[in-house]
């Protein structure tokens, strides 16, 4: 990504973020470096301004951790309002400043959340999944893309490489591996007025296909 419009992006949104969140990320993208040789590629690949999208594939419970230690920006999540049980856990997730979502309900509360943060230039991470789904991609759901559409802003599939290896659901501790972060090109969604979500979804499910096959 060029330097400049890397600069522009850091500073787009104007979302304030305290030193904890910089400390945790920067230290985890020391270790995952180190430790299992973290590589991001395609980030010329990301939109040079403006909001979008980001859906990648759910390999890991500490999926949204390597995304954001591979990303030069903040990226904002969404989090499960349940986790509020876990304190030491939901303090860390506090931290990245997500979108709470009661989960098996309909939140319009939280869909109109993720509208207004992509209505202020955020970069919204959303798992098509809804779950961490492992060996492979498992169904994905539309929520993504109805959100795209609603909100007209380009989507962008991420593939997450090397973390079911890393850390599998059976483990509780993470193995070697080489984790990789690959950006596939940005779609842009149809018109509002199409609601062409199935077709979308589709096309983010060909590109993770296709960017986790690589």
């Amino acid at each position: 990504m060029d330097p400049q419009v890397l600069r522009e992006r850091r500073r787009d949104p104007p979302t304030h973020m305290g030193p904890g969140y910089w400390i945790v990320v920067k230290s985890f993208r020391l270790l995952l470096r180190a430790g299992w040789h973290l590589k991001t590629e395609g980030l010329d690949r990301l939109p040079p301004r403006g909001p979008f999208l980001m859906t990648p594939n759910h390999a890991s419970e500490i999926d949204p951790i390597v995304l954001s230690a591979a990303m030069p920006f903040r990226v904002t999540y969404l989090a499960g309002q349940e986790l509020d049980r876990y304190p030491l856990l939901f303090a860390l997730i506090r931290l990245f400043n997500p979108i709470f979502v009661r989960r098996g309900v309909g939140d319009i509360g939280a869909l109109k959340a993720c509208l207004e943060r992509l209505a202020r230039g955020e970069v919204l991470v959303v798992f098509p999944e809804g779950g961490v789904v492992q060996p492979g991609l498992g169904t994905l759901h539309e929520g993504a893309a109805f959100l795209a559409i609603r909100a007209q802003v380009p989507v962008v599939p991420v593939a997450l490489l090397g973390l079911t290896k890393m850390w599998p659901l059976s483990a509780r501790f993470p193995r070697p591996s080489r984790v990789t972060v690959r950006i596939g090109d940005a779609i842009t969604p149809p018109s509002r007025n199409e609601q062409r979500t199935t077709e979308l979804i589709g096309q983010i499910r060909s590109t993770l296909d296709r960017l986790l096959q690589r």
